[in-house]
């Protein structure tokens, strides 16, 4: 009986263990940036763009749904995030002084690479990223296995 208790709870321990590691490690940011680069994804065209916003701060990330504006490949426009019934609100995030500077224009809008914008930074230092969902490649088709010759 008693080996059965620390079997248990060595177990136990484990699975919780390892349940925790796993949410510790990953956030959407992680997850978004690891199927683009697997994926990859398709040139985004000129226009109005449904798009994923990650906001990290150190390991946290959160992650929003929002529109923004393309031309030529970059990024001239954050329309807002989308709320619950549809509509558009602004953001909340306002860009680091650095993204005001009129004499580099290098900064002034971001471009997309892989379905993906580089990181911006916001006035209060947070990492932005923009993710075009709908221009992700789809998943590469797998062979079907055959059945076991048993089941025939």
């Amino acid at each position: 009986m008693k080996n059965l208790l620390q079997l248990l709870l060595v177990t136990l321990i484990l699975v919780f263990g390892s349940a925790i590691k796993s949410n510790a490690q990953s956030n959407c940011y992680e997850e978004y940036t690891k199927v683009f680069n697997d994926r990859g994804a398709s040139p985004v065209p000129d226009g109005v763009q449904e798009v994923v916003f990650t906001v990290r701060e150190g390991s946290k990330a959160d992650c929003y749904m929002g529109k923004v504006e393309v031309k030529n490949n970059q990024i001239v426009k954050t329309l807002g995030v989308i709320l619950e019934d549809g509509s558009l609100k602004k953001m909340g995030v306002k860009l680091n002084a650095k993204y005001n500077d009129a004499n580099n224009p290098a900064i002034l809008f971001v471009d997309i690479v892989n379905g993906m914008s580089s990181a911006f930074l916001s006035e209060d230092n947070k990492l932005i990223n923009i993710f075009f969902i709908k221009q992700l490649n789809t998943r590469a088709k797998s062979i079907k296995l055959a059945p076991p010759a048993g089941s025939l």
